[in-house]
């Protein structure tokens, strides 16, 4: 039986596949989705700005970074990490939108920060999880080649299934 599935979410196109998977399963099953980001508070990428740019999170001329609504910071926060809180509500939103028009009936958006592998796994077995999908590749690619990709990670050492979704 599967009472409750884990999205790891990173705004990336498989992660996105993977969302929309986990909420197709977690639908047919009734279970819960959990929709699952970690922030990792380093220099932020000059991709990641400019999406965040895109999606309007920074007024490109100002610079200054439309708050964030649920994810609280440090009053000293850096302007990067206020980016990345402000993307990580974004792309957990999209996932629960997109969890909610499939049909989903109880999702919740957890934001984590640390080591994305480490913080998901521990997540995993606060709650219990019975499913989890992940993106087979997200932003992250040349740490991925260096350091071993997150759905690697998973693959590995979470205690129950896990669907990387390419």
């Amino acid at each position: 039986m599967i009472r409750t599935v884990l999205a790891a979410v990173d705004g990336s196109e498989p992660s996105t596949r993977a969302v929309a998977l986990a909420a197709d399963i977690a639908a047919r099953f009734e279970a819960e989705l959990v929709a699952c980001h970690v922030m990792t508070f380093r220099r932020l990428p000059d991709s990641l700005r400019r999406m965040a740019e895109i999606e309007h999170l920074v007024e490109p001329q100002s610079r200054r970074v439309v708050p964030t609504s649920y994810i609280e910071l440090p009053v000293e926060a850096s302007e990067d990490m206020r980016i990345i809180a402000a993307l990580a509500e974004k792309f957990l939103d999209d996932a629960a939108a997109l969890a909610h028009e499939r049909g989903v009936m109880r999702v919740h958006k957890v934001a984590l920060e640390g080591e994305p592998a480490d913080r998901i796994l521990e997540e995993i077995a606060r709650r219990g999880v019975d499913l989890v999908a992940c993106g087979s590749r997200g932003h992250g690619e040349l740490q991925a080649l260096l350091l071993g990709s997150v759905s690697h990670k998973l693959l590995q050492l979470a205690p129950c299934p896990v669907l990387a979704v390419k």
